[in-house]
Protein backbone atom coordinates (compact mmCIF):
# COMPACT_ATOMS: atom_id res chain seq x y z
CA UNK A 1 0.00 0.00 0.00
CA UNK A 2 1.39 3.25 -1.25
CA UNK A 3 0.39 6.79 0.58
CA UNK A 4 2.09 10.03 -0.55
CA UNK A 5 1.44 13.59 0.24
CA UNK A 6 1.52 15.52 3.19
CA UNK A 7 -0.79 14.52 6.62
CA UNK A 8 -0.61 17.11 9.15
CA UNK A 9 -2.56 14.30 11.85
CA UNK A 10 0.08 11.86 11.15
CA UNK A 11 2.91 14.21 11.19
CA UNK A 12 2.29 15.43 14.95
CA UNK A 13 0.74 12.33 16.77
CA UNK A 14 4.37 11.52 17.79
CA UNK A 15 4.39 15.17 19.29
CA UNK A 16 1.38 14.89 20.52
CA UNK A 17 2.03 11.53 22.37
CA UNK A 18 5.29 12.53 23.70
CA UNK A 19 3.36 15.33 25.03
CA UNK A 20 5.67 18.42 26.25
CA UNK A 21 9.27 18.44 27.45
CA UNK A 22 11.12 20.56 29.64
CA UNK A 23 10.43 23.76 30.71
CA UNK A 24 9.86 25.16 26.83
CA UNK A 25 7.77 22.09 26.40
CA UNK A 26 5.85 23.28 29.47
CA UNK A 27 6.01 26.94 27.94
CA UNK A 28 4.62 25.80 24.78
CA UNK A 29 1.67 23.99 25.79
CA UNK A 30 0.57 26.30 27.71
CA UNK A 31 0.45 28.73 24.95
CA UNK A 32 -1.67 26.06 22.78
CA UNK A 33 -3.85 25.83 25.41
CA UNK A 34 -5.02 29.25 25.31
CA UNK A 35 -7.95 29.30 22.95
CA UNK A 36 -6.41 30.47 19.58
CA UNK A 37 -8.87 34.04 19.32
CA UNK A 38 -7.26 35.00 22.24
CA UNK A 39 -3.73 33.95 21.47
CA UNK A 40 -4.79 36.48 18.35
CA UNK A 41 -6.16 39.09 19.90
CA UNK A 42 -3.41 39.41 22.77
CA UNK A 43 -0.23 39.77 19.93
CA UNK A 44 -2.15 42.63 17.91
CA UNK A 45 -3.26 43.93 21.41
CA UNK A 46 1.08 43.90 22.08
CA UNK A 47 1.74 44.95 18.86
CA UNK A 48 -0.77 48.11 19.05
CA UNK A 49 0.83 49.47 22.19
CA UNK A 50 3.96 50.04 20.00
CA UNK A 51 3.85 53.42 19.72
CA UNK A 52 2.94 53.76 23.86
CA UNK A 53 6.14 52.04 24.80
CA UNK A 54 8.31 54.26 22.99
CA UNK A 55 7.95 57.41 21.00
CA UNK A 56 11.21 56.80 19.09
CA UNK A 57 9.85 57.15 15.09
CA UNK A 58 12.92 55.02 14.02
CA UNK A 59 11.18 52.27 16.07
CA UNK A 60 7.85 53.00 15.33
CA UNK A 61 8.71 52.86 11.63
CA UNK A 62 10.94 49.18 11.82
CA UNK A 63 7.33 48.15 13.70
CA UNK A 64 5.57 49.39 10.52
CA UNK A 65 8.00 47.76 8.16
CA UNK A 66 7.19 44.28 9.83
CA UNK A 67 3.78 44.74 8.93
CA UNK A 68 4.49 45.96 5.38
CA UNK A 69 6.74 42.55 4.97
CA UNK A 70 3.91 40.79 6.99
CA UNK A 71 1.70 41.19 4.53
CA UNK A 72 3.60 40.72 1.16
CA UNK A 73 4.64 38.21 2.77
CA UNK A 74 1.43 36.60 3.56
CA UNK A 75 0.59 37.52 -0.12
CA UNK A 76 2.75 35.36 -1.16
CA UNK A 77 2.35 32.71 0.99
CA UNK A 78 -0.77 32.11 -0.96
CA UNK A 79 0.10 31.75 -4.69
CA UNK A 80 3.06 29.65 -3.25
CA UNK A 81 2.53 28.15 -0.08
CA UNK A 82 -1.71 27.46 -0.60
CA UNK A 83 -1.56 27.01 -4.08
CA UNK A 84 2.18 25.34 -4.89
CA UNK A 85 2.75 27.88 -8.08
CA UNK A 86 6.16 28.78 -8.16
CA UNK A 87 5.40 32.77 -8.99
CA UNK A 88 8.76 34.86 -9.30
CA UNK A 89 6.80 37.57 -10.25
CA UNK A 90 5.19 38.57 -7.01
CA UNK A 91 7.00 41.67 -6.45
CA UNK A 92 6.11 43.44 -9.66
CA UNK A 93 2.36 43.58 -8.43
CA UNK A 94 3.72 45.33 -5.16
CA UNK A 95 5.08 47.84 -7.51
CA UNK A 96 2.15 47.59 -10.04
CA UNK A 97 0.32 49.27 -6.73
CA UNK A 98 2.91 51.59 -5.95
CA UNK A 99 3.25 53.49 -9.27
CA UNK A 100 -0.64 53.13 -9.70
CA UNK A 101 -1.29 55.57 -6.29
CA UNK A 102 1.41 57.88 -7.26
CA UNK A 103 0.04 58.34 -10.89
CA UNK A 104 -3.48 58.48 -9.62
CA UNK A 105 -2.41 60.68 -6.16
CA UNK A 106 -0.16 63.63 -6.88
CA UNK A 107 0.49 66.04 -8.99
CA UNK A 108 2.18 64.14 -11.72
CA UNK A 109 -0.82 64.61 -13.91
CA UNK A 110 -2.72 66.56 -11.29
CA UNK A 111 -4.79 63.84 -10.50
CA UNK A 112 -6.04 63.65 -6.77
CA UNK A 113 -8.09 61.00 -6.53
CA UNK A 114 -9.42 60.10 -2.73
CA UNK A 115 -7.28 57.66 -1.11
CA UNK A 116 -10.26 55.08 -0.61
CA UNK A 117 -10.49 55.33 -4.19
CA UNK A 118 -7.02 54.80 -6.08
CA UNK A 119 -6.78 51.77 -3.43
CA UNK A 120 -10.40 50.26 -4.30
CA UNK A 121 -8.86 50.83 -8.13
CA UNK A 122 -5.67 49.44 -7.66
CA UNK A 123 -6.80 46.21 -6.25
CA UNK A 124 -9.29 46.14 -8.91
CA UNK A 125 -6.33 46.80 -11.41
CA UNK A 126 -3.85 44.24 -9.46
CA UNK A 127 -6.47 41.19 -9.69
CA UNK A 128 -6.94 42.00 -13.26
CA UNK A 129 -3.02 41.52 -13.84
CA UNK A 130 -3.12 39.21 -11.57
CA UNK A 131 -5.60 37.13 -13.75
CA UNK A 132 -3.37 37.76 -16.88
CA UNK A 133 -0.17 36.62 -15.43
CA UNK A 134 -1.91 33.33 -13.93
CA UNK A 135 -2.84 32.34 -17.79
CA UNK A 136 -0.05 30.82 -18.54
CA UNK A 137 -0.14 29.19 -15.01
CA UNK A 138 -3.33 26.85 -16.72
CA UNK A 139 -0.58 25.51 -19.18
CA UNK A 140 3.00 25.65 -16.95
CA UNK A 141 3.77 24.17 -14.28
CA UNK A 142 7.29 24.23 -11.94
CA UNK A 143 10.35 25.81 -13.13
CA UNK A 144 8.52 26.84 -16.61
CA UNK A 145 5.74 28.57 -14.66
CA UNK A 146 8.74 30.42 -12.84
CA UNK A 147 10.63 31.46 -15.54
CA UNK A 148 7.23 33.42 -16.99
CA UNK A 149 6.57 35.37 -13.79
CA UNK A 150 10.57 35.86 -13.46
CA UNK A 151 10.22 37.54 -16.80
CA UNK A 152 7.32 39.39 -15.66
CA UNK A 153 8.91 41.02 -12.65
CA UNK A 154 11.64 41.90 -14.62
CA UNK A 155 10.12 43.59 -17.03
CA UNK A 156 8.28 45.60 -14.65
CA UNK A 157 11.76 47.36 -13.57
CA UNK A 158 12.52 47.84 -17.16
CA UNK A 159 9.34 49.98 -17.74
CA UNK A 160 9.53 51.50 -14.23
CA UNK A 161 13.78 52.69 -15.86
CA UNK A 162 12.66 53.77 -19.31
CA UNK A 163 8.71 55.25 -19.61
CA UNK A 164 10.43 58.20 -18.53
CA UNK A 165 9.82 59.46 -22.63
CA UNK A 166 7.04 57.78 -23.98
CA UNK A 167 6.08 58.87 -27.52
CA UNK A 168 2.60 59.32 -28.04
CA UNK A 169 0.82 60.14 -31.64
CA UNK A 170 -1.51 62.98 -30.26
CA UNK A 171 1.54 64.79 -28.19
CA UNK A 172 4.30 66.83 -29.26
CA UNK A 173 7.24 65.91 -27.37
CA UNK A 174 7.82 62.75 -25.27
CA UNK A 175 5.80 62.02 -21.89
CA UNK A 176 7.41 61.11 -18.91
CA UNK A 177 5.21 58.63 -17.15
CA UNK A 178 7.55 56.81 -14.09
CA UNK A 179 10.23 59.44 -13.63
CA UNK A 180 12.81 57.03 -14.80
CA UNK A 181 15.42 56.07 -11.98
CA UNK A 182 14.40 59.70 -10.65
CA UNK A 183 10.61 58.01 -9.53
CA UNK A 184 8.11 59.78 -8.53
CA UNK A 185 8.20 61.78 -5.91
CA UNK A 186 5.47 64.03 -3.67
CA UNK A 187 2.58 61.55 -3.57
CA UNK A 188 -0.14 62.63 -1.67
CA UNK A 189 -0.90 61.37 1.71
CA UNK A 190 -3.43 58.81 3.02
CA UNK A 191 -6.36 60.55 3.73
CA UNK A 192 -9.69 58.75 5.03
CA UNK A 193 -12.95 59.93 6.48
CA UNK A 194 -10.99 64.08 6.51
CA UNK A 195 -8.50 62.38 7.97
CA UNK A 196 -4.81 62.55 6.93
CA UNK A 197 -2.05 60.39 7.90
CA UNK A 198 1.34 62.35 8.86
CA UNK A 199 3.11 60.52 10.88
CA UNK A 200 4.74 57.38 11.07
CA UNK A 201 2.37 56.32 14.07
CA UNK A 202 -0.31 56.47 11.50
CA UNK A 203 1.04 54.84 9.27
CA UNK A 204 2.03 52.09 11.72
CA UNK A 205 -1.11 51.66 12.59
CA UNK A 206 -2.66 51.58 9.30
CA UNK A 207 -0.47 48.93 8.33
CA UNK A 208 -1.33 46.91 11.34
CA UNK A 209 -4.93 47.06 10.62
CA UNK A 210 -4.21 45.99 7.46
CA UNK A 211 -2.59 43.16 8.62
CA UNK A 212 -4.81 42.14 11.00
CA UNK A 213 -7.49 41.68 8.21
CA UNK A 214 -5.73 39.89 5.85
CA UNK A 215 -4.82 37.38 8.82
CA UNK A 216 -8.30 36.66 9.28
CA UNK A 217 -9.49 36.54 5.64
CA UNK A 218 -6.59 34.23 4.97
CA UNK A 219 -6.83 32.11 8.33
CA UNK A 220 -10.66 31.70 6.90
CA UNK A 221 -9.63 30.75 3.88
CA UNK A 222 -7.26 28.45 4.53
CA UNK A 223 -9.93 26.73 6.78
CA UNK A 224 -13.11 26.87 3.78
CA UNK A 225 -13.30 24.28 0.93
CA UNK A 226 -11.29 26.81 -1.24
CA UNK A 227 -8.29 26.32 0.87
CA UNK A 228 -8.47 22.34 1.40
CA UNK A 229 -8.76 22.66 -2.94
CA UNK A 230 -5.97 24.53 -3.04
CA UNK A 231 -3.39 22.13 -0.57
CA UNK A 232 -4.69 19.47 -2.53
CA UNK A 233 -3.67 21.26 -5.57
CA UNK A 234 -0.42 22.09 -4.16
CA UNK A 235 0.44 18.26 -3.31
CA UNK A 236 -0.74 16.50 -6.52
CA UNK A 237 -2.73 18.78 -9.46
CA UNK A 238 -3.43 15.68 -11.59
CA UNK A 239 -5.12 13.95 -9.20
CA UNK A 240 -7.17 17.18 -7.71
CA UNK A 241 -8.15 17.50 -11.24
CA UNK A 242 -9.61 13.73 -10.95
CA UNK A 243 -11.14 14.23 -8.27
CA UNK A 244 -13.31 16.82 -10.26
CA UNK A 245 -11.92 20.25 -8.60
CA UNK A 246 -11.92 22.72 -10.55
CA UNK A 247 -7.96 23.45 -10.43
CA UNK A 248 -7.64 26.29 -13.50
CA UNK A 249 -10.10 28.48 -11.41
CA UNK A 250 -8.14 27.89 -8.43
CA UNK A 251 -5.11 28.72 -10.01
CA UNK A 252 -6.17 32.15 -11.37
CA UNK A 253 -8.03 32.64 -7.57
CA UNK A 254 -4.65 32.19 -5.92
CA UNK A 255 -3.49 34.56 -8.78
CA UNK A 256 -5.64 37.22 -8.01
CA UNK A 257 -5.40 37.03 -4.29
CA UNK A 258 -1.77 37.46 -4.03
CA UNK A 259 -2.10 40.32 -6.68
CA UNK A 260 -4.42 42.04 -4.68
CA UNK A 261 -2.66 41.69 -1.24
CA UNK A 262 0.78 42.92 -2.86
CA UNK A 263 -1.32 46.01 -5.02
CA UNK A 264 -2.84 47.38 -2.29
CA UNK A 265 0.22 46.87 -0.08
CA UNK A 266 2.01 49.02 -2.87
CA UNK A 267 -0.63 51.50 -2.39
CA UNK A 268 -0.27 52.44 1.06
CA UNK A 269 3.49 51.92 0.76
CA UNK A 270 3.91 54.40 -1.88
CA UNK A 271 1.61 57.13 0.58
CA UNK A 272 3.93 56.11 3.43
CA UNK A 273 7.64 56.75 1.82
CA UNK A 274 5.71 59.52 -0.28
CA UNK A 275 7.61 58.73 -2.89
CA UNK A 276 8.10 55.45 -5.58
CA UNK A 277 11.27 54.17 -7.23
CA UNK A 278 11.68 51.26 -9.73
CA UNK A 279 14.63 49.90 -7.58
CA UNK A 280 12.31 49.41 -4.62
CA UNK A 281 10.71 46.73 -6.45
CA UNK A 282 13.59 44.40 -7.76
CA UNK A 283 14.89 41.38 -7.22
CA UNK A 284 16.16 41.99 -4.10
CA UNK A 285 13.04 43.08 -2.49
CA UNK A 286 11.50 39.45 -4.21
CA UNK A 287 14.35 37.71 -2.43
CA UNK A 288 14.00 38.70 0.79
CA UNK A 289 9.56 38.15 0.77
CA UNK A 290 10.88 34.68 -0.42
CA UNK A 291 13.62 34.47 2.64
CA UNK A 292 10.69 35.27 5.05
CA UNK A 293 7.82 32.53 3.69
CA UNK A 294 10.91 29.92 3.87
CA UNK A 295 12.43 31.15 6.51
CA UNK A 296 8.81 30.94 8.65
CA UNK A 297 7.44 28.03 7.08
CA UNK A 298 5.65 27.75 3.54
CA UNK A 299 1.69 27.44 4.47
CA UNK A 300 1.55 28.80 8.07
CA UNK A 301 0.47 31.86 8.36
CA UNK A 302 2.23 32.27 12.01
CA UNK A 303 5.56 30.91 10.77
CA UNK A 304 5.19 33.67 7.80
CA UNK A 305 4.95 36.67 9.98
CA UNK A 306 7.68 35.65 12.03
CA UNK A 307 9.95 34.81 9.53
CA UNK A 308 8.89 38.74 7.93
CA UNK A 309 9.43 40.00 11.75
CA UNK A 310 12.84 37.98 11.86
CA UNK A 311 14.45 39.41 8.48
CA UNK A 312 13.02 42.56 9.28
CA UNK A 313 14.29 43.57 12.48
CA UNK A 314 17.83 41.80 12.24
CA UNK A 315 18.94 43.52 9.37
CA UNK A 316 18.21 46.52 11.29
CA UNK A 317 20.01 45.53 14.49
CA UNK A 318 22.99 45.43 11.77
CA UNK A 319 23.28 48.57 11.11
CA UNK A 320 24.83 49.47 14.59
CA UNK A 321 27.93 47.50 14.74
CA UNK A 322 27.14 47.34 18.77
CA UNK A 323 23.59 45.86 18.64
CA UNK A 324 24.93 43.51 16.15
CA UNK A 325 27.78 42.23 18.16
CA UNK A 326 25.10 42.11 21.06
CA UNK A 327 22.83 39.83 18.60
CA UNK A 328 24.96 37.80 17.41
CA UNK A 329 26.67 36.80 20.70
CA UNK A 330 23.45 36.49 22.24
CA UNK A 331 21.98 34.31 19.09
CA UNK A 332 25.17 32.08 19.70
CA UNK A 333 24.29 31.70 23.49
CA UNK A 334 20.89 30.67 23.20
CA UNK A 335 21.70 28.63 20.09
CA UNK A 336 24.24 26.44 22.28
CA UNK A 337 21.48 26.09 25.15
CA UNK A 338 18.81 25.37 22.75
CA UNK A 339 20.53 22.89 20.58
CA UNK A 340 22.77 21.36 22.14
CA UNK A 341 21.92 18.25 24.57
CA UNK A 342 22.15 17.59 27.29
CA UNK A 343 21.90 21.25 28.27
CA UNK A 344 25.33 21.24 30.76
CA UNK A 345 27.39 20.11 26.72
CA UNK A 346 26.05 23.35 25.60
CA UNK A 347 27.14 25.03 28.84
CA UNK A 348 30.44 23.48 28.70
CA UNK A 349 30.96 24.59 25.00
CA UNK A 350 29.96 27.97 25.85
CA UNK A 351 32.64 28.19 28.78
CA UNK A 352 35.39 26.39 26.06
CA UNK A 353 34.67 29.01 23.88
CA UNK A 354 35.20 32.02 26.60
CA UNK A 355 38.21 30.27 27.75
CA UNK A 356 39.99 29.52 24.34
CA UNK A 357 39.97 33.11 23.65
CA UNK A 358 41.36 34.53 26.62
CA UNK A 359 44.09 31.83 26.59
CA UNK A 360 45.04 32.43 22.68
CA UNK A 361 44.46 36.50 23.75
CA UNK A 362 47.24 36.37 26.42
CA UNK A 363 49.34 34.17 24.53
CA UNK A 364 49.51 36.38 21.47
CA UNK A 365 49.51 39.57 23.67
CA UNK A 366 52.54 38.17 25.26
CA UNK A 367 54.90 37.43 22.65
CA UNK A 368 53.85 39.92 20.14
CA UNK A 369 52.24 42.58 21.42
CA UNK A 370 52.15 44.54 18.07
CA UNK A 371 49.43 42.14 16.95
CA UNK A 372 46.85 43.01 19.12
CA UNK A 373 44.96 46.55 18.45
CA UNK A 374 42.93 48.25 21.43
CA UNK A 375 39.46 47.89 21.07
CA UNK A 376 37.55 50.21 19.49
CA UNK A 377 33.76 50.50 20.22
CA UNK A 378 31.55 52.77 18.36
CA UNK A 379 28.71 54.89 19.53
CA UNK A 380 25.74 52.83 19.99
CA UNK A 381 22.66 53.20 18.02
CA UNK A 382 20.39 56.60 18.68
CA UNK A 383 17.30 54.66 19.50
CA UNK A 384 18.58 53.56 22.60
CA UNK A 385 18.23 55.06 26.24
CA UNK A 386 21.54 56.15 27.75
CA UNK A 387 21.70 53.49 30.39
CA UNK A 388 21.40 50.74 27.69
CA UNK A 389 23.77 52.74 25.50
CA UNK A 390 26.41 52.42 27.91
CA UNK A 391 26.05 48.67 28.83
CA UNK A 392 25.92 47.96 25.12
CA UNK A 393 29.33 50.10 24.86
CA UNK A 394 30.94 47.81 27.90
CA UNK A 395 30.00 44.63 26.49
CA UNK A 396 31.81 45.63 23.00
CA UNK A 397 34.86 46.49 25.17
CA UNK A 398 34.94 42.83 27.39
CA UNK A 399 34.18 41.20 23.37
CA UNK A 400 37.11 42.84 22.05
CA UNK A 401 39.54 42.55 24.97
CA UNK A 402 38.46 38.62 24.16
CA UNK A 403 39.28 38.11 20.68
CA UNK A 404 42.19 38.54 18.87
CA UNK A 405 41.77 41.54 16.95
CA UNK A 406 45.29 42.59 14.50
CA UNK A 407 45.79 46.32 13.60
CA UNK A 408 44.83 45.56 10.19
CA UNK A 409 41.77 43.18 10.47
CA UNK A 410 40.98 43.15 6.21
CA UNK A 411 43.19 40.17 5.15
CA UNK A 412 43.55 37.92 7.94
CA UNK A 413 39.70 38.13 8.65
CA UNK A 414 38.96 37.73 4.56
CA UNK A 415 41.31 34.57 4.81
CA UNK A 416 39.60 33.37 7.93
CA UNK A 417 36.41 33.67 6.25
CA UNK A 418 37.58 31.87 3.18
CA UNK A 419 38.61 29.26 5.56
CA UNK A 420 35.09 29.14 7.65
CA UNK A 421 32.73 28.26 5.22
CA UNK A 422 34.86 25.10 4.16
CA UNK A 423 34.98 24.47 7.61
CA UNK A 424 31.28 25.02 8.58
CA UNK A 425 30.10 22.95 5.74
CA UNK A 426 32.49 19.58 7.18
CA UNK A 427 31.21 20.29 10.71
CA UNK A 428 27.33 20.05 9.79
CA UNK A 429 28.28 16.92 7.73
CA UNK A 430 29.93 14.89 10.81
CA UNK A 431 27.96 12.18 12.45
CA UNK A 432 26.86 13.29 16.37
CA UNK A 433 30.24 12.55 18.52
CA UNK A 434 32.26 13.47 21.25
CA UNK A 435 34.84 14.87 18.46
CA UNK A 436 31.86 16.99 17.01
CA UNK A 437 31.19 18.49 20.29
CA UNK A 438 34.61 19.30 21.03
CA UNK A 439 35.62 20.57 16.91
CA UNK A 440 32.57 23.07 17.75
CA UNK A 441 34.99 25.36 20.76
CA UNK A 442 37.54 26.49 17.65
CA UNK A 443 34.53 26.67 15.16
CA UNK A 444 32.87 29.19 17.14
CA UNK A 445 35.80 31.52 18.05
CA UNK A 446 36.84 31.50 14.28
CA UNK A 447 33.07 32.36 13.77
CA UNK A 448 33.67 35.07 16.41
CA UNK A 449 36.90 36.38 15.09
CA UNK A 450 35.27 36.65 11.65
CA UNK A 451 32.29 38.68 12.84
CA UNK A 452 34.75 41.44 14.67
CA UNK A 453 37.15 41.57 12.23
CA UNK A 454 34.89 41.80 9.02
CA UNK A 455 31.70 41.33 9.69
CA UNK A 456 30.97 43.68 12.05
CA UNK A 457 32.53 46.41 9.45
CA UNK A 458 30.34 45.79 6.79
CA UNK A 459 26.60 45.76 7.74
CA UNK A 460 25.50 45.92 4.22
CA UNK A 461 27.05 42.57 3.35
CA UNK A 462 26.93 40.73 6.49
CA UNK A 463 22.94 41.21 6.15
CA UNK A 464 23.16 39.15 2.80
CA UNK A 465 25.37 36.61 4.29
CA UNK A 466 22.95 35.99 7.36
CA UNK A 467 19.43 35.67 5.38
CA UNK A 468 21.68 33.44 3.23
CA UNK A 469 23.18 31.75 6.84
CA UNK A 470 19.82 31.77 8.43
CA UNK A 471 18.23 29.82 5.31
CA UNK A 472 21.31 27.16 4.81
CA UNK A 473 21.01 26.30 8.31
CA UNK A 474 17.39 26.20 8.54
CA UNK A 475 17.55 23.77 5.21
CA UNK A 476 19.89 21.59 7.59
CA UNK A 477 18.05 21.11 10.68
CA UNK A 478 14.60 22.26 9.92
CA UNK A 479 13.16 22.15 5.99
CA UNK A 480 10.03 22.93 7.01
CA UNK A 481 10.96 26.56 8.48
CA UNK A 482 10.29 27.51 11.73
CA UNK A 483 6.74 26.47 12.28
CA UNK A 484 5.57 24.36 9.55
CA UNK A 485 4.83 21.30 9.38
CA UNK A 486 6.76 18.31 8.48
CA UNK A 487 5.79 16.45 5.10
CA UNK A 488 5.51 12.69 5.29
CA UNK A 489 5.97 10.62 2.49
CA UNK A 490 5.65 7.50 3.05
CA UNK A 491 5.93 5.12 -0.51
Amino acid sequence: MEQFGRDEWVSQIDQRRAGPAGLAGKIVARWNAIPLHWRFIGIIAVAALVPFITSNDYIIRVAGTVCLFAILALGLNVVVGYAGLLDLGFVAFYGLGAYAYALLSSGKFNVHWPSWISLIFICVLSIAFGVLLGLPSLRLLGDYLAIVTLGFGLVFVQLGLTLDRVEVPWHKGPIDVTGGSNGLINLDRLRFFGFELVTVTHYYYILLALLVLILLVLYRLNESRIGRAWRAMREDPLATEMMGMPTKRLKLLAFATGSAIAGVTGGIFAAWQHSVFPNNFGTDALITIYAMVVLGGVGSLPGVVLGASLLAIVPELLRSPELARLTYYGGVALGLLTLVRPRRNGLAVLAAVVGLGLTLRLIVQSAWPDLVAPPTVAVAAESVSNAFDRAVQAFGVIVQKWIILPPDPKLIGNLAFAFLLPALLAWTRMKASRLKLILLVPLLYLLSFVWETRLVAEPAVTRLLLIGALLVMLMIFRPQGLLGSKRVEII
